[in-house]
């Protein structure tokens, strides 16, 4: 899920994306009303087989009304959900944005570039961590899905299930 209220940003990322991958659904929200409403999964958006929940989200911080801090925010008010890697991707290179960012739990924070080879390059390298990363089993409305940690090195944190 790309998040970005700028519409030229958008499409170059998209473009980027298309650049670098293969077979990858990119779902694009134009603000971050309508992306929150895709993952809470409210109207329109309450159907999970044709609206699955999103394996990476990234977004802009800086839009009107729901900013990305929002939706940071919002994830990380639903543990179940905030496994889902985040990043932002944003025009500010203010300390007190990245800072706040990272807080409400943001995996990266990257900082657009002017040049569009670079965006696909920054683009490129997100694809390629990524594919190589794990993170933990979801169902399609995005949940957390639990697992026996029973006899397992992670056993003794089976309360932050």
């Amino acid at each position: 899920m790309l998040i970005d209220d700028n519409s030229s940003d958008l499409s170059l990322l998209v473009r980027a994306f298309e650049n670098k991958t293969v077979n990858t659904k990119i779902l694009c929200m134009n603000d971050g009303h309508e992306a929150l409403a895709y993952l809470m999964g409210d109207g329109v958006f309450a159907d999970r087989k044709q609206n699955p929940y999103p394996s990476m989200l990234i977004t802009d911080i800086n839009m009107p009304g729901v900013d990305g801090f929002d939706i940071l925010e919002y994830l990380q008010s639903n543990p179940a959900q905030e496994i889902v890697p985040t990043i932002v991707l944003s025009s500010s290179e203010d300390p007190d944005d990245i800072r706040v960012a990272y807080k409400l739990g943001a995996f990266s924070y990257l900082v657009k570039p002017y040049k569009f080879i670079d965006l696909c390059s920054q683009v490129e390298t997100l694809i390629n961590y990524w594919r190589t990363n794990k993170v933990p089993l979801k169902d399609a409305s995005g949940k957390q899905l639990i697992t026996d940690t029973k006899g397992k090195l992670g056993e003794r944190y089976s309360r932050l299930s």
